[in-house]
């Protein structure tokens, strides 16, 4: 039995083809560009479309049994009911909705918002960007029949039907998530028909077959079923064997993100109000929040293009350079990674970065090495901030690139305090979808025997008591840094 996982990202769209024992059997990546609409840029779904269905006919195995995506987020389509696009998917970072939800906060109140759907109101979510249209083109938002995010629309796409899974849903900002449905409640008070939206599945629920004539366009030789994927998010953390409470998977990528799981959603509005949302899972019974940082690897990077010009000595490259003559000692310095403003828990965009404890005997690699600390730091200082909502993390499995640096992962093991794993492939969204397929056309019994098939882990950190001791030292001073450099910005 062959299964499909698709990833649909904002340029970029991914698959990789499993057999029922875990093996890969092929790899395909397609990049787009943005659709230019003006001054605007869109997510072009005709050629995702395009592209999809190429990587489809130019599989070597025709006999698929089943096809899962996992996408991007909050962005939408809107069509008529001839299913002709009306408006394409603004991007997450798209300012238009933010006037709407700063009237939804006042009208609803953010802490009804935040019970019910697990997010506050934010122009990212697409019911804020749904009410901009609804006002600035009234007659479009009158024509409207169908909103689909990326994911449910390449489904409906593929087999005629519309369905959308909870994580998914989660991020229209429109989503119960206690109630597992749209909240009629919320769409009603804000003028929006909840008949707009897909119906919810939790993932792994089998949509359908694919159409008939699709089958032969895209060359198959058998007739695959569409098995309900998820957000990217959630199916990089299940692909990295995140399947029970407590488990966290920290993405290093230029943005630094940690998917942590717990069973009980929180209704303190300090949990929104810090940026944290909570999401229903691919697991029945668990949730997941993601703490973020928005300088992890582009931190890495700015030091080395920017302040170090690429130079490495006599190494083979620059990170060889740099790791060869870190030793374990905590650097001394202090780096405060808002290069790019912070995330949680300060949700301000306006901070800025800071090094600090400089002197004229520091040394290049001493820097680089303070950058890993501060970014280790922070997701400490965001660990312990999410535990009075009940979400504590037992151990990390990283992926993304800062994943391939031994140095940096037993720099954040001995920093957090936790045990980190290494998977055998960056691509855990693909893996998660072949998880999700192999529960759902039964080559699996249940997550806990797909780990099993499909998730390999490579390298283990264990934190270090000598070590994790200096660095406590270190993060206290850390803690204080923020609200000091706060009133310098």
């Amino acid at each position: 039995m062959k299964l499909l996982s698709v990833d649909v990202g904002t340029t970029c769209c991914k698959c990789q083809l499993f057999d029922e024992n875990g093996e890969i059997l092929c790899y395909k990546s397609e990049e787009y560009g943005f659709l230019s609409v003006g001054k605007e840029n869109y997510i072009d779904l005709f050629a995702v479309w395009q592209k999809l269905q190429a990587m489809i006919l130019s599989l070597e195995h025709k006999d698929i049994a089943s096809i899962c995506i996992s996408s991007l987020g909050e962005s939408f389509v809107l069509l008529d009911e001839n299913d002709n696009v009306l408006f394409n998917p603004m991007l997450y970072t798209d300012v238009r909705g933010e006037e709407e939800a700063k009237w939804v906060e006042q009208k609803v109140g953010n802490e009804k918002i935040f019970n019910i759907t697990g997010v506050t109101a934010h122009s990212m979510y697409s019911m804020y960007k749904l009410l901009w249209i609804k006002k600035h083109y009234p007659e479009i938002f009158a024509r409207a029949k169908k909103v689909m995010l990326v994911c449910d629309y390449l489904g409906y796409l593929l087999t005629g039907e519309r369905v959308i899974d909870y994580s998914l849903a989660s991020r229209t900002g429109a989503f119960d998530i206690r109630k597992l449905c749209f909240s009629i409640e919320l769409l009603e008070e804000v003028g929006i028909p909840v008949e707009l939206f897909s119906t919810p599945f939790r993932a792994g629920h089998i949509v359908g077959k694919l159409k008939d004539g699709l089958i032969k366009e895209l060359g198959l030789t058998t007739v695959p079923s569409l098995v309900l994927g998820s957000h990217d998010q959630v199916c990089a953390s299940l692909g990295a064997g995140a399947i029970n409470k407590g488990d966290a998977v920290d993405g290093m990528g230029t943005v630094e993100c940690i998917t942590t799981l717990f069973d009980k959603p929180s209704s303190d509005i300090r949990m929104g109000i810090q940026g944290y949302p909570c999401v229903p899972y691919v697991v029945d019974g668990l949730y997941c929040t993601y703490i973020l940082n928005y300088s992890c690897g582009s931190t890495v990077n700015w030091f080395r293009k920017k302040i170090m010009h690429g130079y490495c000595g006599e190494e083979q490259d620059y990170f060889a350079y740099m790791e060869s003559k870190m030793d374990d000692e905590p650097s001394g310095i202090y780096v405060l990674p808002y290069f790019g403003g912070a995330s949680t828990p300060y949700q301000d965009l306006n901070a800025k970065g800071a090094i600090l404890n400089l002197t004229t005997k520091t040394e290049d690699y001493q820097v680089y090495k303070a950058i890993m600390e501060g970014t280790a730091m922070e997701m400490r200082f965001n660990g312990e901030t999410v535990k009075k909502y009940g979400i504590k993390i037992n151990s990390l499995v990283a992926t993304g690139g800062g994943a391939n640096s031994d140095s940096w992962l037993k720099i954040k093991s001995d920093v957090q305090n936790v045990q980190i794993k290494t998977l055998r492939s960056s691509e855990g969204g693909l893996c998660g979808c072949a998880m999700i397929q192999a529960v759902a056309m039964g080559i699996a019994e249940n997550y806990e025997q797909a780990k099993k098939i499909f998730v390999v882990y490579d390298k283990h950190y264990l934190p270090s008591e000598k070590d994790s001791k200096k660095y406590d030292a270190h993060y206290s001073k850390y803690k204080k840094i923020y609200k000091t450099v706060r009133s310098f910005s």
